[in-house]
């Protein structure tokens, strides 16, 4: 009688995801692109009403976040597998520094913004770099050192 009544109602522990989850559901650091986007589909598959293809494409993009967002919009018409293969040249390209990730770039900030603060209240920051600088009367260009001091 137990087992009749947990098949009963089995479906009242398992919470189908609606399409707001889906926008919600993130990439995980550890995962690839390619394990995010089969998870992804899992979970997309369970949704009640099911997800025609223009609906497929539209919640994926949003769950997107960063370079893969902003690459992905321009793609709003075209079917799950080539975002599924333009996640995947994104990530190809971000692993070998082509395309700068945000994350990244907001990691790097971060730790430079945490070591300024950790080095002294109101300290000198100096960056330096270099210019290149045109000489009129000869007219060759001449690399200088260029120096930067943030207050």
């Amino acid at each position: 009688m137990s087992e009749d009544f947990m098949n009963c109602f089995r479906f009242n522990t398992k919470i189908t995801p609606d399409r707001f989850a889906l926008v919600n559901l993130q990439k995980k650091p550890s995962e690839s692109f390619q394990e995010y986007t089969r998870r992804w589909r899992s979970e997309a598959a369970m949704t009640q009403p099911p997800l025609d293809d223009n609906e497929l494409t539209k919640y994926f993009i949003r769950a997107q976040e960063g370079i893969y967002f902003e690459k992905m919009m321009g793609m709003m018409g075209q079917k799950f597998p080539e975002l599924v293969k333009m996640g995947n040249f994104l990530e190809e390209g971000i692993k070998s520094g082509k395309i700068q990730s945000m994350d990244a770039l907001q990691t790097a900030s971060k730790a430079i913004q945490y070591g300024s603060i950790r080095n002294g209240k109101k300290k000198k920051e100096e960056l330096s770099s270099t210019a290149t600088v045109k000489n009129e009367e000869s007219r060759e260009y001449k690399t200088v050192p260029w120096m930067y001091q943030q207050k």
